[in-house]
Order: structure tokens, then sequence, then C-alpha cells
């Protein structure tokens, strides 16, 4: 690479489970030697950026990831105060995949988005543990306990802006790439349950977001990981290696902007 090269930054987008993609988009750029000097998540994107700015081998990142079942993740329900899981077996996972680090201890800077409930705006947390700012970032509303970091109170950070491109480019980076994990598919009718209505109604409103508003990373990848429950873990390794095609697909475009 040379000296004056462009700085790259990664924005990885929100998604559920289907964001093991990341790990296999993540694991071509770092083979092909694809420079990333920031990086920033989005729910799920927030919980592989933190794990890949702690310096989690990525390979590992994936065993670990194929070994998830629903019981690693979920709590039991709590359907009586704000959502019905509390998030907490979420926010130790992370401390497990980051060794409890936070930002200030990353291997490059990292931003994790959520959104503010009470103004609706939307925060790149970026001080302070990482487990607690990706388990802010991931807290779907109705489904996870909104996130409580000081005097603020956090949903997912998907809600608003499923790929989090702006705060890269604020600071500094030359070429972004981003990851959408969003299925534009039609809505298959199914008996209702409170997952399905979450999910469908976190879709509709992304949607609306993404015409107003369109992703604005230099390139996208788009893994096509519709396979997957956004809920339950399993398939991870066939979603990784869906998310590792689709880099590839793109890395001679990634390399004509760098060279540019």
């Amino acid at each position: 690479m040379r000296a004056n090269r462009k700085r790259v930054g990664v924005a990885l987008g929100s998604g559920g489970m289907r964001g093991m993609a990341h790990i296999g988009i993540l694991q071509v750029l770092e083979e092909a030697g694809i420079p990333i000097d920031m990086i920033s998540g989005a729910s799920v994107g927030a919980f592989v950026g933190a794990a890949y700015a702690a310096e989690m081998d990525l390979y590992a990142l994936g065993a670990f990831a194929a070994k998830l079942r629903r019981r690693d993740v979920l709590d039991p329900p709590d359907p009586f105060r704000t959502g019905l899981f509390s998030g907490r077996k979420f926010q130790r996972l992370c401390g497990i995949v980051t060794d409890n680090r936070t930002f200030s201890e990353t291997c490059v800077p990292f931003w994790c988005s959520a959104v503010d409930l009470d103004t609706g705006e939307t925060r790149y947390l970026h001080s302070g543990p990482l487990s607690l700012a990706v388990r802010a970032s991931i807290a779907i509303p109705a489904l996870l306990h909104p996130a409580v970091i000081g005097d603020r109170t956090y949903i997912d950070g998907g809600t608003v802006e499923a790929i989090p491109v702006d705060i890269l480019r604020e600071n500094g980076a030359d070429v972004v790439i981003g990851v959408d994990l969003s299925i534009p598919a039609p809505y298959v009718k199914r008996r209702s349950n409170a997952y399905r209505v979450a999910f469908r109604s976190v879709d509709i409103m992304r949607a609306a977001i993404d015409r107003l508003a369109p992703c604005r990373a230099d390139v996208i990848i788009r893994p096509d990981v519709s396979f997957m429950s956004r809920i339950v873990p399993h398939d991870a390794a066939k979603c990784i290696a869906i998310g590792r095609a689709a880099a590839a697909k793109l890395l001679p475009e990634i390399r004509a902007l760098l060279d540019r």
C-alpha cells in the first residue's frame, strides 16, 4: 500500500443473526490486504465491529458464532417490563468476544450507533466498555429491554440508520465500504408472534427511511442471507460463507477505488 493511501472505513449494518455474514466479509477484506482504518456498526454490526476492533481473530469469531444456540443468546422471557428479553446474555457474549475492552483499547477507531429513546436521535457511542455500548445498539424495540447508559436510555441503532456511514466520513474516511443486510423480498404472511411483528415493523420503517435517505457508502456489499432467522442462531457457517462470496465479488471495485 502507498504511504499516502486513502483511509478506509467499514460500516456494518443491522440485521439480527444474519449479521454473521459480516464475519466472512471482514475475513475477505483482511485476506486481500484491504486496510480497515476505522469501523462502525449498528445492532449486530456493532457486535461484529466491536469484536474486530478488539482484535479478536476473525476465524475464531466464526467458529464461536457457529456454536451459538438460542439459549446462549436469549435470556428467559421477561414480558412484563420493556421487552421480552433482558439482553444480559448478549452483553456477556460481547464481553467475551471483546475481551472486556473499552473503546480506548481498540486497535482501530470504532463507533457504535444507538438511538436515544427520549429524543429519537442517533448517537454514536465511542467511550466506555464495548459490551455496554453494543448492548445498547442491539436493543431491538419490544424484544430486548432498552439499555441505560448514564442518564440516557437507548434502543437499537438500526432503528433510524441501518448502515452507519456518515460517522466514518466525519472522521476522515476517504472510502467507505457498507454492508447491507436488508432483505427486499416481499413479506410472506405467517402466523404472527412477537418476533415477526417486531421485525416486520422494523422492516417497514427501514424501507421508508432508505427511500428518503439511501446509503451513501462508496461500495455496498449485499450478501443474500434471507434464508437465516434474525433471532435464532443457526447456519452461521453458511452465512459466513455467503458473506465471503459477496465480498470477494466486489474486491475489484474496492481496489479500483483505492487506486484512483
